[in-house]
């Protein structure tokens, strides 16, 4: 509106001053006219040819001349002023100043509003030989094609101010749908009915989309995240509170084991917590495998005491892995070979060649002599929550767990059967021995 009230403005003034100045040039061809049929006859001036216009000949006709010499002195005038008072026609004339030469431009005010311009010469041979040639015209013409053309240009320009107002909002309300329908899958996402973010978004709103997908993501797993530590953690404690249970009924406590299970038990809680906030990454921190794998194993002996657990070290590696996760992997596997196993359980660990024979990683195998695991599914037992033996105790999350972990840490988890009759884990860390 501003800048359509600014053109308006701007060619509301253009049109008056071109209209001005049209009235302008056609006076000075009527004083052109005037000063090419005057003629001296004796010291005066006289008019005998036809006027250029007629309208200078008829009577009131709106336009007007005037010959004066010094001291206002009406030398000639047209015949369309014979009607009006040359007397006080005279009087509201603008003479002042006017330099030889030189047109003189202004406006009149009388009965009715007149434009009028002079134009004074020298005329050698007639008194006086100053002699100033007046054209005059009403304005109302000019005045009138002034308001139409006003009347006209507000009208037009008001009909666009409304078509660009409602192309705007038309303009907006297209432009604006995408934002509509992000608004309207927020709200789904935060009431739960919908998952993701539609894909089909313009190109400016393709880097907000991915922006919120991505925040929605992470609150998704975030939630995921609670769940599974959770499940891990009540998890995580069985072992403990098994070995606790056992020590509690033994004639002679053993108070360094009953210690050791609480610190891991609030090394666990611990450990847990924290994982809700961010998942684990890889530390620097060098991890003795064998001594982690002893202290399972004498857990482990109190814990399921009629189990025979052999500890085969063909190496002494240090990985670069957190312990509390080591602890928490190879508890999971070895507490599931302890409860299928029938008598015995052989833990072995182990160097191995990368694929490139150029990194040394480790191998820790667990086996067991129980009925081992199908191979159809051996893949479903690595998910969350399923269980083979439901006459067994426990959540069915330990394997699952367990890869989690190792996965995390670039290895790898297999099943296969083993020698003694049961199952066979293998994990393998392709990573530096220090």
């Amino acid at each position: 509106m501003v800048f359509l009230t600014s053109t308006g403005w701007v060619l509301d003034r253009t049109y008056s001053a071109s209209i001005v100045q049209g009235a302008e040039e056609q006076l000075k061809l009527v004083i052109y006219a005037l000063m090419g049929i005057a003629e001296e006859e004796g010291t005066s001036l006289v008019f005998n040819q036809s006027l250029a216009d007629p309208r200078l000949a008829q009577a009131e006709s709106g336009l007007y001349a005037i010959v004066t010499g010094d001291l206002k002195q009406i030398l000639w005038r047209s015949p369309s002023l014979q009607s009006i008072d040359s007397s006080n026609f005279s009087n509201s004339l603008a003479f002042a100043n006017i330099t030889p030469g030189v047109f003189s431009f202004s406006n009149i005010d009388s009965t009715q509003a007149k434009f009028q311009l002079s134009y004074a010469v020298i005329w050698e041979g007639i008194e006086p030989s100053q002699v100033v040639f007046t054209a005059i015209v009403d304005q109302a013409p000019y005045l009138a094609a002034i308001a139409d053309f006003r009347q006209n240009l507000w009208l037009g320009l008001g009909g666009a101010t409304l078509f660009f107002i409602l192309a705007q909002l038309l303009a907006l309300s297209w432009g604006l749908q995408p934002l509509l329908v992000m608004q309207r899958e927020v709200r789904e996402l935060e009431q739960g009915t919908r998952s993701e973010l539609s894909s089909e978004y313009p190109l400016e709103l393709s880097g907000l989309a991915e922006n919120l997908q991505r925040f929605a993501s992470h609150e998704q797993q975030q939630r995921l995240r609670y769940r599974q530590a959770l499940d891990n953690l009540a998890h995580s404690l069985k072992t403990p509170m098994s070995v606790l249970s056992n020590a509690l009924v033994e004639v002679k406590i053993d108070k360094g084991l009953i210690k050791d299970q609480i610190d891991s038990m609030q090394d666990t809680v611990s450990r847990q917590l924290a994982r809700v906030v961010v998942a684990p990454v890889m530390l620097n921190t060098q991890v003795d495998v064998a001594e982690v794998a002893r202290k399972l194993v004498r857990t482990l002996e109190v814990a399921f005491p009629k189990m025979d657990l052999l500890l085969e070290l063909h190496t002494q590696p240090k990985l670069r892995i957190d312990e509390g996760d080591l602890l928490e992997i190879l508890g999971n596997v070895i507490e599931n070979a302890c409860k299928y196993g029938k008598y015995s359980v052989r833990i072995c660990v182990d160097q191995v060649l990368a694929a490139q024979a150029i990194d040394v990683g480790i191998s820790i195998t667990i086996e067991d002599d129980g009925p081992g695991i199908p191979v159809a599914m051996r893949e479903e037992v690595l998910g969350r929550g399923l269980r083979l033996d439901t006459q067994v105790s426990g959540q069915g999350i330990g394997l699952a767990v367990a890869k989690e972990l190792v996965v995390l840490y670039k290895g790898s988890l297999s099943i296969s059967d083993s020698e003694m009759g049961g199952a066979k884990i293998a994990l393998n860390f392709p990573l530096k021995v220090v």
